[in-house]
């Protein structure tokens, strides 16, 4: 991005080069940032590799998450830092509060006020750098350990289970009743297609989230790709119900009226959250699932659809 923004900039991309000026806050995400031009408030940057160049200049205070930053540029303001390696080569007028595993001050570096910094480690400070108040180191916290860490990471997991299979039961049951035309054509494409569901579904599964990666490389693209992600979220978890029910008729062998496929989604609902507890096929299981029941929407939508456009319904 070169030339001036008056207002706010919120990028994200795989690499993000911001060069010109921005009269309000940025928010950037990427894989790859650089910041080389002036900011006049605030900026929240999150990415792999992150670099604000010498000739950068943010008048306000920064929030910063990294795997690698280099701090090269002026930042008037306080700067708040997470991430795996931090090189800081310039002034901070300031405090600076930086949790990280490797953290260095070069001789070009100047802190304005106090350095607070979570690390095992102690910060390598060059000879030249300047730090008006204290450094203090803060111990990292630990939460669990050992026996105390299996049993809440058990918890955890039992209270994720109960929640996510009430959720599910009372979202299925609404969608029988809300939609019992579109989940009895759902579970009849899975019964009579089982194979071409499976290949629809991994291929939209697989080919989605790049496109709305690139989608929201673009400015004017961003609520375009945040919209096909909130779908394509929604329709991975709905896709379940779909398969649920058609579990539940193969083991009950009843029709699919509206009682019937109620019982049928609880019966397969049932059995789904036993199988995919097993350790060995769980995730299989649960992958199988998801795939086939984003298959079943898509194939049925895009029929209904056509069945409606055919009726000059739409």
């Amino acid at each position: 991005m070169d030339g001036v923004v008056d207002g706010d900039l919120i990028v994200a991309g795989g690499e993000v080069r911001v060069s010109g000026e921005v009269t309000q806050d940025v928010r950037i995400a990427g894989g790859t940032v650089t910041l080389n031009g002036k900011i006049h408030r605030n900026a929240t940057i999150a990415g792999g590799d992150v670099h604000l160049t010498d000739s950068s200049h943010l008048k306000g205070s920064a929030v910063i998450g990294a795997g690698n930053l280099l701090l090269g540029g002026s930042i008037d303001g306080d700067v708040r830092i997470g991430a795996g390696n931090v090189t800081l080569s310039k002034t901070i007028g300031g405090d600076l509060a930086v949790a990280a595993p490797a953290i260095r001050l070069t001789s070009r570096a100047s802190v304005g006020k106090s350095v607070r910094y979570w690390s095992e480690n102690e910060p390598s400070i060059d000879e030249g750098a300047t730090v008006l108040g204290a450094v203090t180191q803060h111990p990292i916290p630990e939460i669990f350990t050992g026996e105390e860490a299996r049993r809440g990471v058990a918890g955890i997991k039992l209270v994720g289970g109960m929640v996510s299979f009430a959720s599910t039961l009372l979202l299925g049951l609404l969608l029988l009743r809300i939609y019992p035309v579109f989940t009895e054509k759902a579970v009849t494409t899975i019964q009579e297609r089982p194979w071409i569901t499976l290949g629809v579904g991994g291929a939209v599964l697989v080919g989605t989230p790049p496109v709305a990666f690139l989608c929201m490389a673009t400015v004017l693209g961003i609520p375009l790709g945040l919209m096909l992600g909130a779908m394509y979220v929604v329709t991975l978890y709905l896709g379940r119900v779909f398969v649920m029910v058609w579990l539940g008729q193969r083991l009950l062998k009843r029709a699919s009226d509206s009682s019937s496929a109620a019982k049928a989604f609880v019966t397969g609902l049932v059995v789904y959250f036993i199988l995919s507890l097993l350790p060995l096929v769980g995730g299989l299981i649960t992958m199988l699932t998801v795939i086939t029941g984003l298959g079943a929407i898509l194939i049925t939508k895009k029929e209904l659809v056509v069945k409606l456009r055919n009726e000059q319904a739409v």
